[in-house]
């Protein structure tokens, strides 16, 4: 239940906290029609998140267009399955839901970064199923507030025939309120750039020079070590770019009214009261500079996931539609806050023809406009070959990606 007084809770990171969240690990944390964003990947669904990270490529978002495609339909962009499935009716004990209940409430967690591998597209008209639960936590040392842990949250994915499209790790930086927001108190003081009418003119004569390749195939054989991607700018970023992102993408825990009241019965430590007295969640840090600041950044903040999203797409927009993308390895090293212009630039750093199919890594970085590196990662990708023809994702592995003891669907309880 939420604190009678309204004050957020400021829980400590120590040793015995962290032991006791490693039980959660193989525990599964379901999500429902509650939780979910997307049950189904339904046209709309599937444009609407598209759209909310500023993505309008017509294999996503044109029914027309995607029929002629490889794919035979719309294919929904990778980063779709964050916000979607079901978990399916599993039989576990009180005792082992339970296990590590409570373990590290109150100490604020950022999004840090995510490892993925995808074995098919979300197709249209597919309905979505998924297992989330721990892997693991460490503990470490953080720029983020001093001591800290970071733990892994994997989330598995199948369609309704039990075909496994995705294992999705996501990490996780465990940081004390209190220690965060000190840090930030003491720091040097923060100055929000003021744009320019020639600076908002440079973003958008490259917001209009952005391209996707689409249906043009890029060969294997046409590619090469150091290739540039190109540069593309997103933003500056304002509150506005944040609810965009969430219509698509979604976030149960800001559900209004009688819902936000049912959310608070629920998981009561992550509402507090707000500068006029009401309660609000702890997601405000994404448009509440005030209450961002009390977890360590300078102003209200963008979600990791989005930044993840925009890496993914300019790989998806160089590759075009006949390619795959079968791996992403990205880290979040700093905060996206609003105002920030984001500066984005990509490389082909590697060809790797061992495998069952040749894979390009692209190495994708984002910068701001005080050039400080607020994530990066790498994508690899299988293009077309013309001595071999379209590439094919990868074997999906006999266990999942579950660890031992948990069922695969096709032993589980929703097999058909």
């Amino acid at each position: 239940m939420t604190a009678v007084d309204g004050e957020m809770k400021q829980g400590q990171l120590n040793a015995e906290g962290i032991e006791k969240f490693r039980e959660k690990i193989g525990v599964d944390w379901p999500y429902n029609r509650w939780t979910t964003w997307n049950e189904v990947a339904t046209r709309d669904g599937i444009r609407h998140y598209a759209n909310g990270f500023g993505d309008d490529n017509p294999l996503y978002c044109d029914p027309g267009y995607a029929e002629n495609s490889r794919w035979g339909s719309v294919i929904a962009p990778p980063g779709f399955l964050e916000g979607a499935g079901l978990t399916p009716a599993i039989d576990t004990p009180a005792e082992v839901r339970n296990r590590g209940k409570g373990a590290l409430s109150g100490v604020h967690m950022f999004w840090a970064g995510d490892h993925i591998q995808f074995f098919r597209p979300v197709r249209e008209g597919e309905r979505l199923w998924v297992r989330r639960f721990y892997v693991d936590i460490k503990e470490k040392e953080s720029r983020f507030g001093g001591k800290s842990a970071v733990s892994v949250r994997r989330r598995v994915y199948w369609n309704d025939d039990g075909d496994l499209i995705a294992i999705w790790d996501a990490d996780f930086v465990h940081t004390e309120r209190n220690k965060a927001a000190k840090r930030n108190t003491e720091g040097k003081k923060f100055e929000q750039h003021v744009y320019t009418t020639d600076e908002l003119e440079m973003i958008d004569e490259h917001y209009a020079k952005e391209t996707v390749r689409g249906a043009e195939k890029r060969f294997i054989e046409d590619v090469t070590i150091g290739e540039d991607l190109g540069t593309r700018y997103r933003g500056p970023l304002v509150v506005g770019d944040v609810i965009a992102w969430l219509q698509g993408n979604g976030r149960h825990e800001i559900f209004p009214y009688r819902l936000n009241w049912k959310n608070r019965q629920r998981m009561g430590g992550f509402y507090s009261r707000n500068e006029f007295g009401a309660w609000d969640s702890a997601m405000r840090v994404h448009w509440d500079d005030d209450f961002a600041r009390s977890v360590g950044a300078n102003r209200a903040y963008d979600y990791g996931m989005l930044r993840n999203a925009w890496v993914q797409q300019m790989a998806t927009d160089w590759m075009g539609d006949d390619a795959i993308i079968v791996r992403v390895d990205d880290r979040v090293s700093g905060f996206n806050t609003l105002g920030d212009l984001t500066r984005l630039t990509g490389v082909v750093e590697s060809i790797d023809t061992d495998g069952e199919w040749p894979e390009v890594a692209l190495k994708i970085e984002c910068h701001n406009q005080r050039d400080e590196r607020t994530a990066y990662g790498t994508v690899v990708v299988r293009l077309p070959s013309r001595e071999r023809g379209l590439p094919e994702f990868p074997v999906a592995p006999a266990d999942h990606g579950l660890l031992p003891g948990m069922l695969v669907p096709h032993e589980g309880p929703w097999a058909k």
